[in-house]
């Protein structure tokens, strides 16, 4: 009679009833239900702008201070003004929004500030150029986490940078981002010139 070592039938009875539990998990198991895209999709819904307060609000300020947007733009002053004329902003919604323009040798920076009633103050800087001031606001921005109102944030970086400036009150609210941004654009030095629009809140 021919024999075997222990340990071949060892594996043989391993297999067998490994063999055993793969039959049976394949006859008690169910088909799992089936997701649809729709279900999925409404886990989780975009909110619309209509769910915030107006800007002036807290719960506004909150969401936009996660949230700013940097518009740059290089270039021909006419292709910039017409880039700039095509922002999809509604200013009168925002509390501060700041524009930096680079021209050769020439820099301008106009901060707009919303006011209660509905008119804005808007501070003037000029100098040479504004590259550090971009990279200060960068940080401040970055540093915020959104934690803090992004626009003082902001305002805080552009003053202790560039001092005291120009101020002006009661300035209408701009009914387009061309009439609030194309004036800068057009008293840019040089041919080839940057203009940059950051919406802080």
């Amino acid at each position: 009679m021919k024999t075997y070592p222990i340990q071949n039938l060892c594996l043989i009875a391993s297999l067998l009833t490994a063999c055993g539990l793969v039959s049976a998990l394949a006859e008690d198991q169910s088909p799992m239900p089936s997701v649809s895209p729709s279900a999925t999709a409404s886990v989780n819904p975009s909110p619309s702008p209509s769910a915030y307060p107006s800007p002036d609000g807290t719960d506004a300020c909150n969401y936009q201070s996660w949230n700013p947007e940097i518009y740059s733009f290089y270039g021909a002053k006419e292709n910039i003004t017409e880039k700039v004329s095509r922002l999809p902003l509604k200013l009168s919604e925002h509390r501060v929004f700041v524009q930096i323009t680079q021209g050769e040798a020439w820099a301008q920076v106009k901060m707009f500030e919303l006011q209660k009633d509905g008119t804005f103050t808007v501070t003037e800087w000029e100098g040479k150029d504004t590259f550090r001031l971009a990279c200060d606001i960068d940080k401040a921005i970055v540093a915020n986490k959104g934690i803090n109102c992004v626009g003082e944030q902001m305002k805080a970086a552009i003053v202790k940078a560039l001092g005291k400036g120009k101020v002006s009150n009661s300035v209408a609210s701009p009914e387009t981002p061309a009439a609030a941004f194309s004036h800068s654009i057009k008293a840019a030095k040089g041919d080839f010139i940057k203009s940059e629009v950051i919406v802080a809140c």
